[in-house]
Protein backbone atom coordinates (compact mmCIF):
# COMPACT_ATOMS: atom_id res chain seq x y z
CA UNK A 1 0.00 0.00 0.00
CA UNK A 2 1.26 3.47 -0.88
CA UNK A 3 1.82 6.11 2.30
CA UNK A 4 -1.32 8.23 1.10
CA UNK A 5 -3.64 5.20 1.28
CA UNK A 6 -1.96 4.24 4.49
CA UNK A 7 -2.85 7.58 5.91
CA UNK A 8 -5.71 8.14 5.11
CA UNK A 9 -7.12 4.54 6.83
CA UNK A 10 -5.02 5.53 9.91
CA UNK A 11 -7.58 8.92 9.49
CA UNK A 12 -10.88 6.55 9.87
CA UNK A 13 -12.58 6.25 12.79
CA UNK A 14 -12.26 2.13 12.60
CA UNK A 15 -9.89 -0.10 14.40
CA UNK A 16 -7.25 -1.23 12.17
CA UNK A 17 -9.12 -2.98 9.20
CA UNK A 18 -6.60 -5.73 7.83
CA UNK A 19 -5.39 -9.21 9.62
CA UNK A 20 -2.96 -9.51 7.16
CA UNK A 21 0.77 -8.06 7.46
CA UNK A 22 0.73 -4.29 5.15
CA UNK A 23 3.77 -2.91 3.96
CA UNK A 24 3.90 0.93 3.19
CA UNK A 25 5.94 1.65 0.70
CA UNK A 26 7.41 5.39 1.15
CA UNK A 27 10.09 7.19 0.67
CA UNK A 28 8.63 10.05 3.14
CA UNK A 29 7.63 8.35 6.17
CA UNK A 30 10.04 7.14 9.05
CA UNK A 31 8.19 5.11 11.27
CA UNK A 32 4.62 3.15 11.54
CA UNK A 33 2.70 4.52 14.67
CA UNK A 34 3.56 2.30 18.03
CA UNK A 35 -0.22 1.29 17.64
CA UNK A 36 0.39 -0.64 14.35
CA UNK A 37 3.99 -1.76 15.16
CA UNK A 38 3.92 -5.87 14.23
CA UNK A 39 0.72 -5.01 11.86
CA UNK A 40 2.01 -2.58 9.00
CA UNK A 41 5.94 -2.02 8.00
CA UNK A 42 7.74 -0.11 5.97
CA UNK A 43 9.47 -0.70 2.51
CA UNK A 44 11.13 1.77 0.63
CA UNK A 45 13.31 1.97 -2.62
CA UNK A 46 12.43 0.32 -6.14
CA UNK A 47 10.32 -2.13 -6.72
CA UNK A 48 12.00 -4.89 -6.95
CA UNK A 49 13.41 -3.53 -3.45
CA UNK A 50 10.50 -3.71 -1.72
CA UNK A 51 9.34 -7.15 -3.63
CA UNK A 52 12.83 -8.79 -2.11
CA UNK A 53 12.04 -7.25 1.55
CA UNK A 54 8.12 -8.46 1.27
CA UNK A 55 9.52 -11.76 -0.51
CA UNK A 56 12.34 -12.48 2.18
CA UNK A 57 9.56 -11.90 4.95
CA UNK A 58 7.93 -15.24 3.50
CA UNK A 59 5.52 -13.19 1.54
CA UNK A 60 4.52 -13.79 -2.48
CA UNK A 61 0.92 -13.26 -3.22
CA UNK A 62 0.20 -9.45 -2.82
CA UNK A 63 -2.47 -7.25 -2.82
CA UNK A 64 -1.83 -3.85 -3.80
CA UNK A 65 -3.51 -0.76 -3.25
CA UNK A 66 -3.16 3.06 -3.59
CA UNK A 67 -3.86 5.04 -6.79
CA UNK A 68 0.09 5.84 -7.57
CA UNK A 69 1.03 2.33 -6.17
CA UNK A 70 -1.03 0.30 -8.38
CA UNK A 71 0.09 2.77 -11.57
CA UNK A 72 3.87 1.62 -10.79
CA UNK A 73 3.21 -1.88 -10.35
CA UNK A 74 1.12 -1.94 -13.48
CA UNK A 75 4.19 -0.28 -15.97
CA UNK A 76 6.16 -2.99 -14.86
CA UNK A 77 3.52 -5.32 -15.77
CA UNK A 78 3.09 -7.34 -12.06
CA UNK A 79 -0.60 -7.64 -11.76
CA UNK A 80 -2.16 -10.52 -12.45
CA UNK A 81 -5.52 -10.05 -11.25
CA UNK A 82 -7.49 -6.69 -10.40
CA UNK A 83 -11.11 -5.97 -8.52
CA UNK A 84 -12.29 -3.05 -9.24
CA UNK A 85 -15.14 -1.67 -7.09
CA UNK A 86 -17.38 0.79 -8.54
CA UNK A 87 -19.51 3.37 -6.22
CA UNK A 88 -21.63 5.71 -7.83
CA UNK A 89 -20.41 8.85 -6.25
CA UNK A 90 -18.20 11.16 -8.60
CA UNK A 91 -15.44 13.03 -6.33
CA UNK A 92 -14.04 15.31 -8.58
CA UNK A 93 -10.66 14.81 -7.89
CA UNK A 94 -8.32 12.72 -7.09
CA UNK A 95 -5.43 10.31 -8.24
CA UNK A 96 -6.35 8.45 -11.64
CA UNK A 97 -6.39 4.17 -10.84
CA UNK A 98 -4.76 4.16 -14.42
CA UNK A 99 -1.71 6.10 -15.09
CA UNK A 100 -0.43 6.11 -18.55
CA UNK A 101 1.10 2.42 -19.55
CA UNK A 102 4.46 1.94 -22.92
CA UNK A 103 2.19 -1.26 -23.85
CA UNK A 104 -1.09 -2.25 -23.43
CA UNK A 105 -2.48 -4.77 -21.17
CA UNK A 106 -5.38 -7.00 -21.16
CA UNK A 107 -7.59 -8.45 -18.70
CA UNK A 108 -10.98 -10.44 -18.54
CA UNK A 109 -13.77 -10.18 -16.42
CA UNK A 110 -14.02 -13.16 -14.57
CA UNK A 111 -17.02 -11.81 -12.48
CA UNK A 112 -19.24 -8.68 -11.72
CA UNK A 113 -21.38 -9.19 -8.49
CA UNK A 114 -23.50 -6.07 -7.31
CA UNK A 115 -24.35 -4.77 -3.69
CA UNK A 116 -26.73 -2.97 -2.28
CA UNK A 117 -28.86 -2.15 -5.93
CA UNK A 118 -25.76 0.60 -6.12
CA UNK A 119 -22.16 -0.61 -5.94
CA UNK A 120 -20.45 -2.73 -8.58
CA UNK A 121 -17.37 -5.08 -8.03
CA UNK A 122 -15.88 -6.47 -10.86
CA UNK A 123 -12.91 -9.25 -11.12
CA UNK A 124 -10.02 -9.21 -13.64
CA UNK A 125 -7.60 -11.54 -14.68
CA UNK A 126 -4.76 -10.76 -16.78
CA UNK A 127 -4.68 -12.48 -19.99
CA UNK A 128 -0.61 -13.11 -21.19
CA UNK A 129 -0.35 -12.64 -24.71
Amino acid sequence: MGRVSFETVCNFDVDWPYEKPVFVWSSVRTEIPESLKGKAFLVNGTIQDILNQIHEKGFYSLYIDGGKTIQSFLKEDLIDSMIITIIPRLLGAGIPLFGELANELAFECTTSKVFADKIVQNHFQRIKE
